[in-house]
């Protein structure tokens, strides 16, 4: 085979999207079922500012009292870093013009590559859930981009853990002190029920302490035992799981069971989550889709082939997920 022409390149470029999307697309993801999916951002990374407004409204106790304005009071900052991953190969000019089957050796790189372009964003995904009780917190929480720079660090925007326990517990800026984890617990009807309630009836309050909806509607698992464990609690109309009664399930239909096998954390230690699914506040940005290139190399004469992606999560509640068992913070 002679060299390739700039036109060939393109094909075989063009063909190699293809091949990536179908190593993609094999198995079903799972991270854009619980995250809120983006992608139409820009920039190295994003950052909001939290407003609290001016606070409550004031009852006015004689005609013509005059209303009192305020500055609204900042709240928070969040701060969304977006990461590059990539990959490349190098195929000498011999190796390039002798083959036959050029196209299948690409398209069989490019089916790989689709394949860790899934495994990179399902492992990013879950990072957030394996590392967020972890006391010193990860580089997935770090914000910090060009020009800006996230003060809580590798923790989550209030400088504590996603996950904090009882003993560990964060304040908001109305001074109320709250945890969305509760250590040592594993999947049983009685330990949902106290994680559930906690989520929605405890946890159910604003930064300035007002209550507020915090809605669950997603009991996140391991596969496995923990996952048929999961419906039984929830998809049993009659009887009340792991008793003699046969009372009405209060459990029945209150959530629905999504099991992800990338949860390393409560796969070694136990535990499962509660919260709300593609919550606005638990965003996952795709920042540039898989961009293929297949080039020559005019140093050497050989070719190369590249992929790369930019991916970032921006947290802006912590009260969307709810954690119990799994490692200490």
């Amino acid at each position: 085979m002679a060299g390739i022409r700039a036109d060939q390149l393109a094909l075989y470029t063009k063909d190699m999207y293809a091949a990536e999307y179908e190593g993609y697309k094999e198995i079903e993801t799972k991270y854009d079922k619980i995250y809120k999916l983006r992608n139409d951002v820009k920039g190295a990374g994003d950052k909001v500012t939290q407003l609290l407004g001016a606070g409550d409204l004031k009852r006015h106790t004689v005609e013509g009292e005059d209303i009192n304005y305020k500055s609204p009071i900042q709240g928070w900052e969040f701060l969304v870093k977006y990461w590059t991953y990539s990959d490349g190969i190098s195929l000498t000019k011999e190796s390039v013009e002798d083959t036959v089957k050029l196209g299948n050796l690409l398209n069989s790189l490019a089916n790989s590559w689709g394949k860790s372009v899934r495994i990179a964003k399902e492992e990013m995904g879950s990072r957030v859930f394996n590392e967020g009780g972890t006391l010193a917190g990860d580089w997935v929480f770090n914000g910090t981009h060009s020009g800006n720079t996230d003060n809580s660090g590798d923790l989550l925007y209030d400088s504590f853990p996603l996950f904090n326990l009882t003993g560990n517990a964060r304040a908001t800026k109305g001074g109320g002190t709250y945890f969305n984890s509760v250590a040592g617990l594993t999947l049983t009807p009685d330990n949902f029920e106290t994680i559930y309630n906690r989520h929605t009836s405890v946890n159910n309050r604003d930064e300035r302490d007002r209550v507020v909806a915090n809605p669950a509607d997603t009991l996140l698992v391991y596969p496995g035992a923990d996952r048929f464990q999961a419906e039984r609690i929830v998809d049993t109309s009659r009887g009340i799981p792991n008793s003699q009664l046969n009372d009405k399930n209060p459990y029945y239909k209150l959530v629905d069971v999504i099991a992800w096998d990338y949860l390393t954390d409560i796969n070694t230690n136990g535990g499962f989550y509660v919260g709300k699914r593609q919550s606005m506040d638990f965003q996952f940005h795709e920042r540039q889709r898989p961009e293929i290139r297949f080039f020559r190399d005019d140093n050497n004469r050989g070719y190369k082939a590249s992929i790369d992606i930019r991916i970032g999560v921006l947290l802006k509640n912590w009260r969307v997920w709810s954690r119990a068992g799994g490692s200490s913070s």
